[in-house]
């Protein structure tokens, strides 16, 4: 799916939101999940859909006022438990409002890194990266069954994380289909092992990458520049300008050696488990 609008000449302002921009045009994009929930207004947005993942549960756009906080984050905690969810994700960015709700949240029992990840941006045209991809890596995007489950296992180990958080993605894929996923999983293998992942999304105007990760033993050994640069070429060859994510201070130097450098963003993300 390629969205009609493409950022051309944009200023460092437009950069900086295009980052936090193409993460919420992602979370609009699960709508189509089936029993997918979406709210939006003025003060916040949330999301709830099917998969076993608490990206796919989130709270984002927070603009509220000191005074009100408070009893807003009872009433978040409160509309995701009645909709039976195990846990969920609270995002920030450079214009969440009040400037302290990093705090608040983890004052609240709220896990995340207080200073949030620095947003980045790339221009597709200036890649500075000129390696070709080793030909003992291959990367394909992952469609099928097995290479989504495939997906799902490089996923899990190399951000050391529940299984069925990557399951959820190969979930909410086959519940749409080939033709209608809104997002594109791509998996790398080194001597035919499953070791690396990356996932791309069309929103705002750019291109956007997540889930960049390689498992621990295939580190080091240019893997996670591959796996970063094939939905880069991607994006280019469908004539995207430029490329975002916020980055992990394990794949800040890959990033930098692509091209990429920090914009005016943060993005900050904040788990909250559930008690049912």
């Amino acid at each position: 799916m390629i969205d009609k609008y493409v950022l051309t000449n944009p200023s460092e302002d437009e950069l900086g939101s295009a980052v936090q921009e193409n993460l919420y045009a992602l979370f609009r994009s699960m709508k189509v999940l089936p029993g997918c929930v979406l709210i939006e207004n003025d003060s916040l947005s949330l999301h709830y859909s099917f998969p076993a993942n608490p990206f796919f549960k989130g709270v984002w756009r927070t603009h509220l006022s000191p005074e009100e906080t408070e009893t807003k984050i009872d009433e978040v905690v409160n509309w995701f438990n009645q909709h039976g969810a195990p846990y969920f994700f609270w995002w920030t960015d450079s214009q969440t409002q009040p400037v302290d709700m990093a705090e608040r949240l983890t004052k609240r029992g709220f896990d995340g890194n207080l200073e949030g990840n620095p947003g980045m941006a790339a221009n597709l045209l200036e890649l500075r990266e000129n390696f070709q991809i080793p030909s003992s890596i291959k990367i394909i995007q992952a469609i099928k069954q097995e290479s989504l489950e495939d997906w799902r296992d490089a996923f899990a180990e190399a951000f050391e994380i529940p299984v069925s958080d990557g399951q959820a993605w190969v979930d909410a894929t086959l519940s749409l289909g080939k033709e209608n996923v809104p997002w594109k999983l791509y998996v790398g293998y080194l001597e035919q092992k499953p070791v690396s992942t990356s996932l791309l999304f069309y929103g705002a105007g750019v291109a956007g990458l997540y889930a960049i990760g390689t498992i621990p033993r295939a580190r080091n050994k240019g893997i996670g520049t591959a796996i970063t640069l094939k939905p880069l070429l991607d994006a280019h060859n469908q004539d995207y300008n430029f490329a975002v994510l916020f980055s992990s201070r394990m794949g800040y130097a890959v990033y930098k050696r692509l091209g990429f450098r920090e914009v005016v963003c943060k993005i900050g993300k904040y788990y909250m488990e559930l008690d049912h």
